[in-house]
């Protein structure tokens, strides 16, 4: 510092002038060619404070300039801190990491434990699974933590985890307090693993401190050993080339660039896989290595009454104080309101069950401040009924109207009463199936696929979209819709064609039925490649979808049993084979009332004796395809207008009757 001092003064006595762009500058800064010496002391005297000005004023400049710039750094950084997830307001309060973790991890337990009651020892236990690494330290790229956490769904997993984190981000003890969720039952197809990629990489850059793998049991194989990976080696081998582009992660084929990515690290990273299984079970899924890097396994308890009922007052107090708040309405319960809260608890939905009850609650507080017009405070006092009541399952009314009239809409088909039966049954099973796993007991997910086979016009296609309706209404379909295709529909007219246009059928018929008429047709003999290439896409795709999807195959009995035969997994999907029967010779006449009405017209009484003797002597003498289904009644009724409107025609108009349809019209013959 002392030469450049001494450098500046002397540059200054010989009249120079310095040029310098910053104080960083001073060490290389250059005088100016000297200017001519100064005659007289005092034009020395006046140069050298010229000078002084100058050079004051642009020190002072540069100070300002470098501070400003040092500001809009320090902006810059803390705006791409905060964007990554670090809290930097918690950390300048705690002036970094606390300096008492034991203090820190005990207030993060504390404040897990106010959101999940009842699991005391499992919190015990989250909280050495969050301070381990820091205790046992980690590697410099690896996860700082292995966890599995273990339990039934609604026992605090979400919750506790997501506590802890965002408590210890707060506290400066973690880099943010933000947790990432990983639904991998959006990977449940086979050539989803580019999308998994991309999804972790926005996970891993999103700044959250833990990442949580859920609904693995949903998950495709492929994208499954991916997650195993990353539990075991820390990272994820990427399924192909890619680079990091503005924020994301792109994939560029076979193309050269530079910085090319070849894996997804996790380093410093919490992860968590929850799961329903046991440990065994979950070693059965994925494999041995994986269990062995797991630094914890955890597990949730299943809720004592206790800790029920301490749930259930919780909740209501915040739905009180949310009342009170909102509303104006000051709430008051007793015990009764708490234990009906508490009994509303179920093993399949856990706590959670609560606390969406106890917020149907509110919402319907406030639609009978809205109907009403309440315009100042109020009250309420929640008893037990009154919980019944205003804690009805919304939609619930609407639901059982639907099933109603899905069931009379069955009901009113003429005949196939054992059909009728049968479909009428299946709600019973999965009702019960639905109750064991509401009390915790192992339940089967019923299979609902169903091949109906009979003749042509036995009502096959008019009880499927009725069945599609019906499945909707008890709840095991989300849509509903009926999808009808034929063998022109899912077979393609070129190799690669026939599996992308069944796949197609079957992704429109997600959450409902796919129908398939004639489905033998498909099956043309062990030559033909494209049939058996659209049955094996079918069979696929009812794995894949087994939870959203229904597929009824209708066709001739005879032929149907051949084309079970196509594939060795075909009829262990089909639980349900329905046999349409014949209509008799009665019913024939009902449902030609029925066409009869529909079309406005009205039948003699004189027409049901020959009309019910032709269809029994046509049933005898004709092709039982075509001579015992309602096709032939339909048939008989179009034939019968045509020569209404002939005779009619032919009388005088004030003789005519445009309505009424008489014996001769049938043309019944002997």
């Amino acid at each position: 510092m002392k030469n450049d001092i001494d450098s500046i003064l002397e540059s200054m006595f010989r009249g120079g002038r310095l040029n310098f762009r910053s104080t960083g500058d001073l060490k290389h800064a250059r005088p100016t060619p000297p200017a001519p010496v100064a005659k007289t002391a005092g034009q020395a005297l006046g140069a050298v404070e010229q000078v002084n000005d100058g050079l004051s004023r642009s020190l002072q400049e540069s100070i300002e300039r470098l501070t400003q710039e040092a500001k809009a750094d320090m902006a810059d950084l803390q705006a791409q801190l905060e964007k990554d997830g670090v809290d930097t307001k918690a950390a300048s309060q705690n002036g970094g990491a606390p300096a008492d973790l034991d203090k820190a991890f005990e207030t993060a337990r504390q404040e897990a434990a106010g959101r999940v009651l009842g699991q005391e020892a499992f919190l015990d236990a989250l909280t050495l699974a969050y301070k381990r690494p820091f205790v046992a330290g980690a590697g410099k790229d690896a996860p700082l933590s292995r966890t599995a956490v273990l339990g039934a769904p609604g026992t605090g997993r979400h919750s506790a985890l997501q506590a802890m984190t965002a408590s210890l981000g707060r506290q400066g003890v973690l880099k943010s307090p933000k947790t990432a969720v990983v639904d991998l039952a959006a990977y449940n197809n086979a050539g989803m693993e580019k999308l998994f990629v991309q999804d972790l990489y926005a996970a891993l850059k999103s700044g959250a401190a833990a990442l949580l793998f859920e609904n693995h049991e949903k998950c495709h194989a492929s994208v499954l050993s991916m997650v195993a990976g990353l539990f075991r080696y820390g990272e994820v081998a990427l399924p192909g080339r890619y680079v990091e582009q503005k924020g994301i992660l792109a994939d560029i084929g076979t193309a050269l660039a530079p910085g090319a990515v070849s894996t997804l690290s996790a380093g410093g990273k919490y992860l968590f896989l929850l799961s329903s299984l046991s440990e065994a079970a979950l070693g059965d899924a994925f494999g041995a290595p994986f269990l062995a890097a797991l630094d914890d396994v955890l597990y949730t308890e299943a809720f004592t009454p206790e800790a029920l009922g301490a749930i259930a007052e919780q909740s209501l107090a915040s739905l009180s104080e949310r009342a009170q708040k909102q509303l104006g309405l000051a709430l008051e319960y007793g015990p009764e309101a708490v234990e009906a809260l508490a009994a509303s608890y179920t093993p399949s939905q856990g706590a959670g069950a609560m606390v969406a009850l106890a917020d149907r609650l509110y919402k319907a507080f406030s639609e009978e401040k809205l109907r009403k017009g309440i315009a100042g405070p109020w009250q309420e006092k929640l008893t037990a009924q009154s919980f019944e009541e205003l804690s009805r399952p919304q939609g619930h009314t609407v639901q059982q109207a639907a099933l109603a009239k899905v069931k009379q809409e069955l009901q009113d088909i003429v005949g196939l009463g054992s059909v009728k039966d049968y479909i009428l049954s299946l709600e019973d099973n999965f009702q019960i199936q639905q109750l064991r796993k509401e009390r915790g007991l192992k339940a089967d997910s019923p299979s609902m696929h169903m091949i109906f086979t009979g003749n042509p016009g036995t009502g096959k296609t008019t009880v499927a979209r009725i069945v599609s309706r019906y499945l909707k209404a008890i709840g095991l379909l989300s849509g509903g819709q009926l999808v009808e295709v034929t063998r022109a529909d899912l077979v393609g007219q070129y190799v690669g064609h026939t599996a992308p246009l069944t796949q197609k059928a079957i992704q429109a018929a997600l959450g409902g039925v796919l129908f398939i008429d004639e489905a033998y047709s498909l099956y043309r003999g062990r030559d033909d490649s494209f049939g058996l290439e659209a049955i094996d896409a079918l069979v696929k795709g009812m794995e894949d979808h087994r939870e959203s999807l229904v597929v009824i195959l209708a066709g001739y009995s005879r032929e149907m049993e051949e084309f079970l035969t196509a594939n060795s997994g075909l009829r262990s999907r089909f639980p349900h084979i329905i046999e349409f029967p014949d209509y008799s010779p009665e019913e024939l006449w009902r449902i030609t009332e029925g066409i009869v009405r529909s079309k406005g017209y009205r039948m003699d009484p004189a027409c049901q004796e020959p009309l019910t003797a032709y269809f029994a002597r046509m049933q005898q003498e004709g092709d039982p395809r075509s001579n015992g289904n309602g096709r032939m009644a339909r048939n008989k009724v179009e034939q019968a207008v045509i020569a209404c409107s002939r005779r009619n025609v032919k009388m005088p108009e004030e003789a005519r009757d445009l309505e009424l349809l008489l014996p001769e019209d049938f043309e019944l013959g002997q």
